[in-house]
């Protein structure tokens, strides 16, 4: 069975390519397949079955970030930087703040009375990834991935009817609580993004059991890596993952995920080849031979 390899998407293709170069004859001799929409949602059906797209997100994230305390539902209360313009409220980031332990404290401090108040659990379990525990029978919460809004005005980004309402309730209280906190204040005066509102995501409860298409997994996100516990997959260390039927998440492009790729490469090993961005190929070992194709299809 060949191997799945997930790769960034094209515009960010050409550094990856210049780290590896095996991968510009791979890409530039593979059999170019039809286009996929870009994004995630494209490619979760490629290594795991049932409709994996839209797993709630925030369940799987937390297998990994806290692996004793996932179950029930939660929901992703993310830092993020909005902006107020004319025409609605842009996001500018969503996690990626760059935020100190001092300063994750310091905006807990502001935002978890809210949570509390309302009965339900907070836990800031990364710099970049807060958690809340819902009430049971509130009704859902939450916009889109952050992924999918970032740069965009959030309005396009909340669900309709009453889970809209209640995301928004919650986006304004919990922008009146961030408003001109001191923090804030110290990371303007530095020339920093401010953490001005947290984004909600990513609601719901895990399902007990995932289907999978491939027999292990290597990737550095925590959504694949949650969903991969799900469903009972291995993700053994770099050095150790096997060459076929096996997924390599290499979209982030660092270090790790090149000494992979050149791994699989030198194996010769068939791959599946899909990029962030859409773009899909076929890579067999007898398409060595193609020698004449010398740039990327």
């Amino acid at each position: 069975m060949p191997a799945l390899l997930w790769l960034p998407a094209r515009r960010r293709l050409a550094g990856l390519v210049e780290s590896v170069p095996g991968m510009r004859h791979v890409i530039a001799s593979a059999t170019r397949l039809a286009d996929a929409a870009p994004g995630m949602a494209a490619l979760w059906p490629l290594a795991f079955r049932d409709d994996a797209a839209s797993l709630p997100s925030a369940v799987l994230t937390r297998r990994i970030d806290a692996p004793h305390d996932h179950s029930g539902r939660w929901l992703r209360a993310d830092p993020a930087h909005l902006r107020v313009e004319i025409a609605g409220v842009r996001m500018l980031a969503c996690g990626g703040l760059g935020l100190s332990s001092d300063e994750v404290e310091g905006f807990e401090d502001a935002v978890r009375p809210l949570f509390e108040d309302a009965g339900w659990r907070w836990h800031a379990a990364m710099p970049d990834r807060w958690y809340v525990q819902p009430d049971g029978a509130h009704p859902p919460i939450g916009g889109d991935a952050p992924e999918q809004v970032l740069g965009a005005y959030i309005d396009s980004a909340l669900p309709p009817g009453e889970a809209g309402r209640a995301t928004r309730r919650w986006l304004n209280e919990l922008q009146m609580a961030l408003h001109d906190h001191p923090l804030n204040l110290a990371r303007r005066a530095r020339g920093l993004p401010e953490v001005n509102s947290l984004w909600l995501h990513g609601d719901g409860v895990a399902p007990t059991t995932l289907a999978a298409r491939v027999d292990a997994v290597w990737s550095q996100d925590p959504l694949v890596l949650g969903a991969a516990d799900v469903a009972g997959l291995p993700t053994p260390d770099i050095d150790a993952m096997p060459q076929a039927n096996a997924l390599i998440d290499a979209r982030s492009g660092d270090t790790d995920a090149q000494r992979r790729i050149e791994a699989t490469l030198h194996a010769g090993q068939a791959l599946d080849i899909a990029l962030y961005s859409g773009e899909r190929f076929a890579w067999r070992p007898w398409h060595r031979l193609r020698f004449w194709r010398r740039e990327p299809a």
